[in-house]
């Protein structure tokens, strides 16, 4: 096989991939497909902001409202952290258990 066809070969596999990669990134990116499937979120950090706190579970403050991608949600109940990813659509889970949900648009 020469370079040029191995080239070819190479770019006939990478191009798909590529773009499926990056249509799924979008996809994430995007506030309304949040909306329409629970999100796990793994560090505090992610977190552009938070109300103040409400209580306190496993040593960590639970918050009464936190901000994510732009969309707010408030703390709705706990949940073992072994079934994070079970997550129903407008949920958002930050560990060490507790899920939160989107809050409703405001009527305007």
């Amino acid at each position: 096989m020469s370079p040029l066809e191995a080239l070819v070969v190479f770019l006939l596999v990478a191009l798909p991939v590529h773009f499926v990669v990056r249509r799924e990134f979008e996809k994430l990116a995007d506030p309304t497909y949040l909306r329409a499937n629970g999100v796990v979120v793994v560090a505090q950090g992610a977190l552009q902001s938070h109300s103040e706190p409400i209580g306190e579970f496993g040593g960590h403050p639970i918050w009464a409202s936190v901000r994510f991608m732009g969309m707010e949600y408030r703390f709705d109940h706990v949940q073992d952290p072994r079934t994070r990813e079970r997550l129903a659509p407008g949920e958002l889970f930050l560990d060490p258990g507790l899920v939160y949900v989107v809050c409703p648009h405001p009527a305007g």
